[in-house]
């Protein structure tokens, strides 16, 4: 059934790449720091500590120093998969989870190119917390088994369990501050809330029951524009005041 519980993904804003440095410092040595490293995973998925050790150990490669190689996605890829010893899907929801949850900052992205360029693991998020079935279910029943932001059903792997109002921006784990997200609208919402202040409650990602956003075909679009510019007014208002006078007009 395509009602799984997912979790909801994590971004961190990009960096820029530096030039790699293939000599090894004698400071640091880096199976220490591997280590290290992977005895202070939040995660509580044994699973997912053993996948993010590997992405780790790929960035940075025996006897390489920091900035580490420039590593293109598919070789991230190619390892994990060698580890799991199958095709194994989510290795960028995972390395996501590195950059946020795990505080390793030092992992940047560009394009579909990774560099480690710091080995500092800064301040960890609190670990991912998910609903349990019977609650899930409940959720699902409350959005009728659709995407709470665009409406869709469900896809074969279901939806992301997703935090109305993140944690970071203080969200609780209460069952009213959860909804299903799909894929596409989970990944658009994660770009939307990034470095974001506007206030969480009038948000059309965290309340799209009351804010979703109205649909407007794209002729429909382009008549407004030239009406608004023949007439000198801004779309935006003109269409607030239609809505209320129709609105007003049929009370």
């Amino acid at each position: 059934m395509a009602d799984a519980k997912r979790k909801s993904r994590a971004r961190i804003q990009q960096s820029s790449l530096l030039p790699p440095n293939p000599n090894p410092s004698a400071l640091v040595d880096r199976d220490e720091w591997i280590e290290q490293a992977a005895g202070g995973f939040v995660t509580n998925s044994a699973a997912n500590r053993g996948i993010y050790r590997v992405i780790l150990e790929t960035l940075w490669p025996k006897g390489h120093g920091i900035p580490g190689p420039i590593i293109d996605r598919e070789d991230i890829r190619k390892a994990v998969d060698a580890a799991k010893g199958k095709p194994y899907i989510d290795t960028f929801r995972r390395v996501r989870e590195l950059q946020g949850d795990e505080g390793f900052l030092g992992i940047v992205k560009q394009g579909n190119q990774y560099q480690l360029i710091d080995l500092n693991i800064y301040a960890k998020k609190m670990p991912r917390t998910h609903l349990s079935d019977d609650k899930w279910a409940l959720v699902l029943a409350q959005y009728k088994n659709v995407c709470a932001a665009c409406g869709c059903p469900p896809g074969e792997a279901g939806f992301q369990q997703d935090h109305k109002v993140p944690r970071a921006r203080g969200g609780t784990d209460a069952i009213s501050n959860w909804q299903p997200l799909c894929d596409s609208c989970n990944n658009i919402k994660s770009t939307a809330c990034r470095s974001c202040q506007e206030d969480c409650s009038k948000c059309s990602w965290a309340y799209p029951e009351f804010y979703r956003p109205v649909k407007i075909p794209g002729p429909v679009l382009r008549l407004l524009h030239k009406y608004a510019d023949e007439h000198k007014v801004d779309a935006s208002q003109l269409v607030a005041e239609l809505i209320l006078k129709k609105i007003e007009t049929d009370q």
